[in-house]
């Protein structure tokens, strides 16, 4: 499946998805200079890795998951015509006066300051490993593009949450105040998930949230998907 070279020069540990036939195959079939790299890579020690700061290690359980990734986009990361990048796909909605906001729609667009998602879908080719959701709000200003967001409101935290793509529910109804990061060194907004989720391209998304009450005037919600995707070089 992949070279002897493509395994000693990537940046991921491609061995974790190969067949022990593959990893024979590839030895075969390398050239006595790559074969003496691999080896000298063995016996190298392992570096300890350094702790993650919180909400940080998301490229770890990316890796993790290579097994999982469809094969082409297992090979562009191999060859490095893909690369895995840190992103921050984020979307606003006003809610004023409402009690429920689907946060991600299918006539969703693209606008600076608004959202960076389009459709509620992942673009072609752009496989995601969700790590967190951030939840903010505002209520200071009568247009999102010049919103301060912070923590949500109290009567917004008493709400509750879901998540969906893949076709299945990935967060089952959860209560906002996951969200509530006072008196804490996370991010501001900042739910990590346990278990990370991975997003496929194409695939419909939905960020919803329902609370109790009406929304006041002018309150805004920003919801922010942060983790780890693959985009080209």
């Amino acid at each position: 499946m992949f070279t002897l070279g493509q395994i000693i020069n990537s940046e991921f540990e491609l061995m974790g998805i190969m067949t022990d036939e593959e990893l024979l195959g590839a030895l075969e079939k390398a050239p006595q200079a790559e074969r003496k790299a691999f080896l000298k890579r063995l016996k190298q020690p392992k570096a300890a890795a350094a702790a993650p700061a919180a909400g940080s290690n998301s490229r770890g359980e990316f890796e993790k998951r290579l097994h999982l990734l469809p094969k082409e986009i297992q090979a562009g990361l191999a060859n490095k015509t893909l690369q895995a990048v840190d992103v921050a796909y984020y979307v606003t909605k006003d809610v004023s006066n409402n009690k429920v906001v689907k946060m991600l729609k299918d006539d969703d667009n693209k606008v600076v300051g608004v959202s960076n998602i389009s459709s509620a879908k992942l673009e072609k080719g752009n496989v995601m490993l969700l790590s967190g959701i951030i939840l903010l709000g505002a209520n200071d200003s009568a247009t999102v593009e010049s919103a301060s967001f912070g923590i949500l409101p109290q009567y917004l935290r008493n709400g509750e949450f879901e998540f969906k793509a893949n076709g299945t529910t990935l967060i089952p109804s959860t209560s906002c105040e996951v969200f509530n990061t006072t008196g804490t060194d996370r991010q501001e907004g900042y739910y990590k998930l346990d278990n990370a989720k991975i997003i496929f391209d194409q695939q419909a998304m939905e960020l919803n949230i329902e609370w109790g009450q009406n929304a006041v005037a002018a309150q805004f919600i920003k919801a922010i998907l942060v983790g780890t995707a693959v985009t080209k070089y």
